[in-house]
């Protein structure tokens, strides 16, 4: 019994401190995936609730949308994204961080840009986290570069599509002026939402959409702008687990949904599971601190999630940002990305842009040995160079990852 005299409720991570038996690896797959599966059941049928309850609740909000017909236009876009080692390459002096950008002009030949290119940089590091603001720099930088070429008119471009968010994920610790002056990550964070609003200003001014495609989805906001704490799976889940092809659901902006994650705190706050409630303070934190630093432009950034007409790999939903234009709305927007997602679930121009920004493992261990054949030149000591650039395991040569 608890001590308020109820029943005693299972505490936080339980599930993962029970005991448990290990078993030949042969046995895995027979015995521990069919408990597993038993376990996840058990937690999604308590928490999940039904389909045709939530789908009734978006309609009754005005939040279930099908799909327009008869999208026609085909309009010039620029697709774009950015990646990094990930980790990076352990060597022993340090770390070897390479980033790629590559991009796809589409419909909108210039002389100023390439139709299609990979450009990248090597960087020697120590902290690992410096990889993801400065490939957020590296794609503002250039999604900026590309709108003052459009707004010179020496580019025509109607849509950005980026593989990735366009509201910056900012700790809310880096968005102050203070700690932006104070540490490495804190100018780097400075630097990414900093391009985020001249980005921002940038597509107002030459009435450019963006859309931001987000792969790894873990928020909630359907469970909060529908009013539904039982829901405890994120917004990816639930779309595809509640969305019929052709549909989508309209989340407002994220101005809108700040709103919504107060009024659900204060409503629910005090009996909800405590990492529960850590984690929406957490996002509305953020959202909120975002807005504030970059003077509620990023307030008026949408999101939305959509499940595409034509058939997907696991008939995956879509969760997306949008910064609509004057020539193309969040529903035409939309439309167009139904009329382009692939079999991975999402528009083929970012699988291709994707693609383009794999490193291969073959270069990654040419750049390794080239960064040691220049120290060893440079300082006149082979041993020095290798103690330096030297594989800190090179079991991991083969095993690094790039994302």
């Amino acid at each position: 019994m608890s001590r308020e005299g109820g029943p005693a409720r299972a505490g936080v991570g339980d599930e993962y401190l029970t005991e448990f038996g290990e078993e030949p690896l042969t046995l895995v797959v027979l015995k521990d995936v069919a408990e597993e599966a038993d376990r996840i059941a058990r937690v999604l049928k308590s928490s999940l609730g039904s389909r045709d309850v939530i789908r009734r609740r978006l309609e009754e909000l005005g939040r279930l949308k099908r799909i327009p017909e008869g999208f026609r236009a085909n309009p010039k876009y620029l697709a774009v994204d950015t990646g990094f080692t990930s980790p990076p390459l352990e060597l022993i002096g340090g770390k070897l961080l390479v980033v790629i950008r590559s991009h796809i002009l589409h419909g909108a030949a210039s002389r100023s840009l390439p139709s299609t290119a990979s450009v990248g940089f090597v960087k020697f590091i120590q902290d690992e986290a410096v990889g993801k603001p400065l490939s957020k720099i590296v794609e503002r930088k250039f999604i900026k570069e590309v709108l003052e070429l459009k707004k010179a008119g020496e580019l025509d471009v109607d849509v950005v599509l980026i593989d990735g968010e366009i509201f910056p994920r900012i700790p809310p610790g880096y968005t102050s002026e203070r700690k932006r002056r104070q540490s490495t990550m804190g100018k780097l964070y400075g630097r990414v939402l900093d391009l985020t609003i001249e980005v921002l200003e940038l597509a107002d001014k030459t009435d450019t959409a963006l859309v931001g495609i987000l792969k790894r989805v873990y928020g909630r906001d359907i469970p909060v702008v529908i009013d539904a704490p039982e829901v405890v799976v994120n917004d990816k889940a639930l779309a595809t687990y509640v969305l019929e092809p052709g549909e989508w659901v309209d989340l407002e902006t994220y101005s809108d949904i700040a709103y919504y994650l107060n009024e659900f705190l204060k409503k629910y706050g005090g009996s909800m599971p405590a990492e529960q409630v850590a984690a929406l303070n957490n996002r509305f934190a953020w959202i909120v601190a975002v807005m504030k630093a970059g003077d509620y432009l990023t307030s008026a950034v949408r999101v939305a999630v959509y499940k595409a007409k034509l058939p997907t790999y696991f008939m995956a939903a879509s969760k997306i940002e949008v910064w609509p234009s004057n020539d193309f709305t969040i529903k035409e927007l939309i439309a167009y990305l139904s009329s382009i997602t692939g079999v991975n679930g999402v528009p083929h121009p970012i699988d291709v842009v994707d693609a383009m920004c794999r490193l291969r493992k073959d270069l990654l261990h040419l750049t390794q040995q080239q960064l040691q054949s220049e120290l060893a030149k440079k300082l006149g000591d082979p041993y020095l160079a290798i103690s330096i650039a030297g594989l800190t395991n090179p079991e991991k040569m083969y095993k690094v990852g790039f994302k």
